[in-house]
């Protein structure tokens, strides 16, 4: 299973910008895969708590698709996640 970390290094056609917010979305999802296992939670587990398709929860997790937000919280919530947004000086100063 490949991370965030290893595909942006293949990807030449998007932005910073675009790539930081993909980043963001990819650092969510490896945390809620981590927050899964650590429960001990199938996938199949986590798409009945949500609503969504085990296959779903498995394109997620693996990269195959970028997830909405709604959707990341969604399955965050179902896990018990909470979000902190904590202020990055170095990227504060970037603009879209």
């Amino acid at each position: 299973m490949e991370r965030w970390s290893d595909i942006k290094k293949e990807i030449r056609s998007i932005s910073e910008s675009e790539k930081m917010q993909i980043e963001l979305v990819a650092d969510l999802v490896d945390e809620i895969r981590d927050a899964r296992e650590e429960l001990g939670l199938t996938q199949r587990d986590l798409a009945d708590k949500t609503g969504l398709k085990q296959s779903a929860i498995a394109r997620m997790e693996s990269g195959g698709a970028i997830p909405r937000l709604d959707t990341v919280l969604r399955v965050a919530l179902a896990l018990g996640l909470k979000f902190k947004l904590i202020k990055d000086e170095e990227s504060a100063s970037i603009t879209y």
